[in-house]
C-alpha cells in the first residue's frame, strides 16, 4: 500500500511538472554581436521610476553589498514608506499585492523574494526624521513577508504567467526558470546546458508587458539577452 502511494505521489509530481513545462515556448536565436545595443536599447522601461501604479511611485537604491531601499510613495498623500532591499530588481503586482525580488552578483551572490500586501504597514519615513532616524529606518523589514532568501546565486529576471510568479535562475550547470514552493525555489524547466550571469540585477519591464534583462556567457565571449512576454521565452545570443 506503502509502495503504491508513492509511486502515485511520484506520477502526480510529473503530470503536473510536464504539464507546467508545456506551459511555456522557448526561443533561442543567435546574432552578431554588433547588434547588440541597439537590439536591447529599443526595449524601454514602462516608468522614469522603477516602479508605478496608480496609486505608488516607487524608487530603489542600492549600495551594493552595504545594502539597499525601496520607497513608496503615495501618490496623494505623499506619504513615503520604505523596507531594506539588497538590491531590488523588480517588483510585481499580482491579485493586489506586491512581490519584491531582489538580487545582488557580489562573492557567490544573494537573492530573495517579499510579499507586500500593504506599503502602508512598511516603516514610514517622515520629514520630520532625523538622518539618525532615516539611517535606521531604511534597514527595517517591516511589512516584509519573506517568501525566499538564498546565498549562492541570483536570480536573472522574474515574471509573471497567469498570476504566478515565475523566475530565471542560473548555477553552475545551467539556465533554468523556477517557482516558489516550500520556501524553495523548484526548477520548472531547462533552458541551457550552461551557466550565464549577469551584474545588471535591475530589470526592464515594457508597457506591452516584456520582461527583459541581459547576460554575459564566460568571460564575455558571448553575451545576450532574455525576453519574457506572456508565455514565450526568447533568449537571444550575441557572439
Amino acid at each position: 500500500m506503502r509502495l503504491s502511494l508513492i509511486f502515485i505521489l511520484i506520477f502526480c509530481f510529473q503530470y503536473v511538472y510536464s504539464q507546467e513545462t508545456e506551459l511555456f515556448e522557448l526561443e533561442i536565436t543567435t546574432n552578431k554581436r554588433s547588434t547588440f545595443k541597439a537590439d536591447y536599447s529599443s526595449f524601454k522601461h514602462k516608468s522614469e521610476h522603477f516602479y508605478e501604479d496608480e496609486i505608488y511611485i516607487v524608487k530603489n537604491s542600492c549600495r551594493g553589498e552595504f545594502g539597499g531601499v525601496i520607497e513608496f510613495i503615495n501618490k496623494e498623500t505623499n506619504k513615503v514608506y520604505v523596507a531594506k532591499a539588497t538590491c531590488a530588481s523588480s517588483l510585481i503586482k499580482i491579485t493586489g499585492k506586491y512581490y519584491l525580488i531582489t538580487s545582488l552578483a557580489h562573492m557567490s551572490g544573494f537573492s530573495g523574494i517579499y510579499e507586500i500586501s500593504d506599503p502602508t504597514k512598511l516603516t514610514e519615513l517622515k520629514t520630520t526624521d532625523t538622518e539618525k532616524e532615516k539611517h535606521f529606518k531604511k534597514k527595517s523589514d517591516r511589512g516584509l513577508k519573506k517568501l525566499y532568501e538564498n546565498i549562492g546565486g541570483t536570480i536573472l529576471v522574474s515574471f509573471p504567467y497567469e498570476n504566478e510568479l515565475y523566475f530565471i535562475t542560473s548555477d553552475r550547470y545551467e539556465t533554468y526558470m523556477t517557482k516558489i514552493q516550500d520556501s524553495e525555489l523548484v526548477k520548472v524547466k531547462t533552458l541551457l546546458d550552461y551557466k550565464v550571469f549577469t551584474y545588471k540585477t535591475e530589470i526592464k519591464i515594457t508597457y506591452d508587458n516584456h520582461y527583459l534583462n541581459n547576460f554575459q556567457i564566460g568571460y564575455g565571449e558571448k553575451i545576450g539577452f532574455f525576453d519574457i512576454n506572456d508565455n514565450v521565452i526568447k533568449i537571444n545570443i550575441y557572439e
